[in-house]
């Protein structure tokens, strides 16, 4: 009898953060106001639930399957075929198996194997978060570079979802600056982000700002943050270069200058240049590059130059 109460507990404790049903009652754990605001929101939408009528555990940490839902029913995904798919090996049975699908059929980037005890880290969900946003539509986000203070921990993939997201100002970094990409999120983290999230949309999607959507690198969309590759010259210099994509061949990618950091940084500043506004353009997607050397035993990174 003792395991099946402890099975229970799991099962609800997995299901809790996103089953429907809310309730208008507060949860006893949440003692913070701002905190309560968001909690009763997003339960007053089914998006979040308790582990009990009374309790939400603001401080548990997310599994990788109740982040996926969790965005998924954030942003009302569907899963439009009832046949999972062969790929991921996850039984048609598992709770969260509608949602993966749901949110695989909707372009969010799912492991093919989640770890149902596995934790969320926050740079996991960072990208799935940008991605959830961006099934609802464009939107105008200042060309900001952040600055990081463990930007250094955060994987090639999440950089450009990290740095959007600041910009949306849906996330923040901690007082000290950091983002603690690989530590794993907590309930009221994600309900935080989540909130942030919707109220973004709202106030930029159909139905909110009725300015229109900029759609020229550098003056208001997303932040582009250009890959960097390094290669080997020779025993005292690398060549250094930056790609990114572009929508048309009117665009370009400049490096105005390259920072020695006593780090073993060098920061490489570069500038998107804009297209010629008496030119016609062929709308197609375009790889842009930059390159430039810097000495052996610096690590190359990329920032805006802010011209």
């Amino acid at each position: 009898m003792k395991h099946k109460k402890g099975l229970a507990a799991t099962l609800a404790l997995c299901v809790s953060l996103t089953a429907g049903g809310a309730s208008v009652l507060a949860f006893s754990d949440v003692k913070d106001e701002g905190q309560k605001t968001i909690v009763d929101s997003l339960h007053s939408k089914g998006i979040v639930n308790g582990v009990t009528a009374d309790l939400f555990r603001p401080d548990v940490a997310l599994s990788e399957p109740q982040g996926v839902q969790l965005i998924v029913n954030a942003f009302g995904l569907k899963n439009e075929y009832a046949a999972a798919s062969a790929q991921y090996k996850i039984s048609p049975t598992t709770w969260y198996a509608d949602a993966v699908q749901a949110a695989t059929q909707n372009g969010l980037s799912i492991p093919v194997e989640l770890n149902p005890q596995g934790k969320m880290t926050r740079e996991q969900f960072a990208i799935l978060l940008l991605e959830g946003i961006n099934t609802t539509g464009e939107y105008p986000v200042i060309m900001l570079y952040n600055d990081i203070k463990d930007e250094n921990k955060i994987g090639k993939d999440a950089k450009s979802a990290v740095q959007n997201l600041l910009n949306m100002d849906i996330i923040e970094l901690d007082k000290d600056g950091n983002f603690r990409p690989d530590q794993s999120l907590t309930r009221m983290e994600a309900a935080s982000m989540i909130f942030n999230a919707l109220e973004f949309v709202d106030k930029h999607g159909n139905g909110g700002s009725t300015e229109p959507t900029p759609t020229n690198p550098g003056e208001g969309q997303q932040a582009i943050v250009p890959t960097v590759t390094s290669t080997k010259v020779d025993d005292k210099t690398v060549k250094v270069k930056l790609s990114a994509q572009m929508p048309h061949p009117g665009y370009g990618l400049k490096i105005e200058d390259v920072k020695l950091e006593k780090d073993g940084r060098a920061i490489v500043l570069y500038t998107i240049i804009q297209p010629d506004p008496d030119m016609m353009y062929p709308m197609v997607i375009t790889n842009v590059t930059a390159e430039t050397d810097i000495p052996t035993g610096y690590t190359a990174e990329a920032q805006p130059s802010g011209k």
